[in-house]
């Protein structure tokens, strides 16, 4: 029964002293999920970071010209055979924009 309340009594004072000085003052010791995170850096074009410099590097390309998103499709297609999808996106072809025709409004259109 000592163990257990000595236990009980050293965890609750690490994790008081952990909130304490890396918390946010409500006893939390989880980081704040306001910050960015650097998970998300990196994905933009002329953005690399060592994840997207190794997939760019695996698939013979530059990682400075393409976004993670595009490297990963171009992967997936590579690895499905599907060699149309690759060059379509290693060429940017994905990047132009689509001319949509307009669309009927009523009393004006019909």
């Amino acid at each position: 029964m000592k163990t257990l309340i000595t236990t009980s009594v050293l965890a609750l004072a690490l994790s008081t002293s952990l909130a304490a000085a890396g918390g946010d003052g409500y006893g939390s010791i989880a980081p704040s999920m306001s910050q960015s995170s650097s998970a998300s850096k990196g994905s933009a074009v002329g953005e690399v970071t060592p994840g997207k410099a190794q997939i760019a590097a695996q698939l013979g390309l530059n990682p400075a010209e393409y976004t993670t998103a595009e490297l990963f499709r171009i992967q997936n297609a590579l690895r499905n055979g599907n060699r149309e999808e690759a060059k379509y996106v290693i060429d940017h072809t994905n990047r132009q924009p689509v001319d949509v025709a307009p669309q009927p409004v009523m009393g004006r259109d019909a």
